[in-house]
């Protein structure tokens, strides 16, 4: 019992009751190292604090610039935080160290962090005193990146990046922005990293980058502030995976999205149909016969693979999605087309084996009937639909053959809705302050950032467009400044000093049902990058120009 009343004494709990504690823990100078050293000699730093404290997270809170050759260790002893060097670790001369602990040290009752501590010493005469702060952005997203590096060297070669540890570096915080004190007088070359590997070099080209165009010169008191736009570069394009073991099918996996992939047949003398489905590409061929597939990319051969066809048995029926009697209805607007989307490419289709009926109505009625082009899976349906009105498709047996020569073996139903023009809004979107002698690729994109429309503008200072019948929800306008007119994106690549391509967004007000909603952007006023997002006041709008109204008649 004894023993026990010994060890609870010395053992530092946090104590139950009493006001909640919100002050930080406070070093106690008089028995800790001095911070701020000039000539200063390798030794273990000790930082003595005025409560108990707690270690946390070390080796990802404390950031020393310039970073060390060899592992260190911090340990707690009492309330003292010992920082230890390697025994092999020699300190470059006449250098400025800081040792950032970052939330490392927190107080043993409510974790309260101990506030902006920094160790700062010089191996010289004198400590450096010029500072340099930014954000980094993500190019493509426009939001803040956090926990990325800003680092600089002294070594203004563009390999350094991939050789060399920097001579001094920052990590950017939960709002993107990051602080390096204590530099030298010098120039600098600028790089950011999201250190995959944490070795403090651009060893991995999946690892995103951002660089800024021209060296830092520290020359001055003044705090230099930089914006900097990170981004992956695009890899080069590989097929990662073949496979051929159903006929009439090529299935090729990519690291990437093969869209700019071009697939030519040899020895196929029906042709292929190309389908690109996120990373993969599918062929579609028709021939029991050895032939050869050439991958290109911009007129450059990319692959070559010859295709040794399974033999062809039987293939599976002739079905859309859902299956032949699926009960999911599908859409219909009026002044559009009704798609249903099969599992193998068409080829034709018999009008006598097809019929469309409206409601109740006995007799059927004759829609316009199309196969879509690549990859010619859609049987597309075009008809004056009736708002409300309710049709039922039927395909007999044999009124569609897929490419292969198979009809549909089982009758095929769909029910097909007039939707209410009253649950659709249209939007009249205006850009303005484009720059006419360049091309601008513009989408307007959902909450999740997918596109539902996309369009180039080339040689104008503004342009103002429909688009009628969008569903109701929250759009996003991004505008891409296309510098080399490709209608896409393009990211940056630093071997060859490109930054990726500028990009724009703005959210707009919300569309409504039953609604016209004019929006206008203004490429001058809108900005690049997007702010932390802080709590909106209830009834807040959003940015940009925008007005509405009710077309009547809901």
């Amino acid at each position: 019992m004894l023993l026990a009343a010994l060890w609870s004494c010395a053992t530092p709990t946090p104590p139950n009751g009493g006001p909640k504690d919100e002050t930080p823990p406070r070093i106690v100078q008089e028995k800790s190292t001095p911070n701020f050293q000039t000539r200063f000699q390798k030794q273990t730093i000790e930082l003595t604090f005025d409560e108990w404290v707690q270690l946390n997270d070390v080796f990802t809170q404390v950031v020393i610039s310039p970073p060390l050759d060899s592992v260190y260790d911090v340990k707690l002893k009492g309330r003292t935080v010992r920082f230890i060097f390697d025994p092999d670790e020699v300190l470059r001369p006449n250098a400025t160290y800081t040792i950032n602990f970052g939330d490392a040290i927190k107080d043993l009752t409510e974790r309260n962090p101990a506030e902006n501590l920094r160790f700062v010493f010089s191996t010289g005469d004198y400590l450096d005193s010029l500072s340099l702060d930014g954000r980094i952005y993500d190019a493509y997203t426009g939001q803040v990146v956090e926990n990325a590096l800003f680092m600089l060297y002294d070594n203004p070669t563009d390999s350094v990046v991939y050789k060399e540890r920097p001579f001094y570096f920052g990590r950017t915080n939960k709002e993107g922005k990051f602080r390096i004190d204590n530099i030298k007088y010098a120039d600098f070359k600028g790089f950011a990293l999201k250190d995959a590997d944490l070795d403090y070099k651009y060893s991995q080209k999946i690892e995103p980058v951002g660089f800024p165009d021209t060296l830092i010169r520290m020359q001055d008191t003044t705090v230099k502030h930089l914006v900097i736009r990170l981004f992956s570069e695009e890899p080069v394009i590989r097929v990662q995976d073949v496979d051929t073991s159903r006929f009439g099918i090529v299935k090729l996996e990519f690291n990437r999205s093969p869209e700019k992939i071009e697939a030519v047949a040899e020895g196929l003398d029906g042709g292929l149909i190309p389908e690109v489905i996120k990373d993969s590409l599918r062929i579609w061929y028709n021939t029991s016969r050895e032939w050869t597939l050439y991958l290109r990319q911009d007129t450059l051969s990319l692959d070559t693979l010859v295709i040794r066809p399974k033999s062809s048995g039987k293939f599976s029926n002739l079905v859309p999605d859902g299956g032949a009697r699926s009960k999911v209805p599908v859409t219909a607007l009026p002044g559009e087309t009704a798609k249903i989307h099969f599992n193998r490419p068409l080829a034709a289709f018999d009008t006598a084996f097809i019929r469309l009926y409206q409601d109740t109505l006995p007799a059927p009625i004759s829609p316009e009937l199309a196969i879509d082009t690549v990859p010619q899976r859609d049987l597309v349906l075009s008809q004056r639909w009736k708002e409300g009105s309710s049709y039922r498709l039927e395909i007999l047996p044999g009124g569609l053959t897929d490419w292969y020569g198979n009809a549909n073996r089982d009758t095929i139903t769909r029910t097909i809705k007039g939707d209410l023009l009253k649950n659709y809004g249209n939007l009249i979107l205006t850009v303005t302050n484009l720059d006419s002698t360049t091309a601008y690729f513009i989408e307007i994109t959902i909450k999740d950032g997918t596109p539902v429309h996309t369009y180039q503008v080339r040689g104008q200072s503004a342009d103002t467009r429909s688009f009628l019948r969008m569903k109701p929800a929250d759009y996003t306008v991004r505008i891409t400044t296309d510098l080399n007119g490709n209608g896409r994106w393009d990211t940056g690549n630093y071997d060859l000093k490109r930054q990726p391509e500028p990009i724009v967004r703005q959210v707009l007000e919300q569309l409504r049902a039953n609604w016209d909603l004019e929006a206008t952007v203004d490429l001058k006023t809108v900005p690049m990058f997007e702010e932390p997002k802080k709590k909106e006041t209830e009834g807040a709008k959003g940015p940009g120009a925008a007005g509405g109204r009710n077309r009547g008649g809901g």
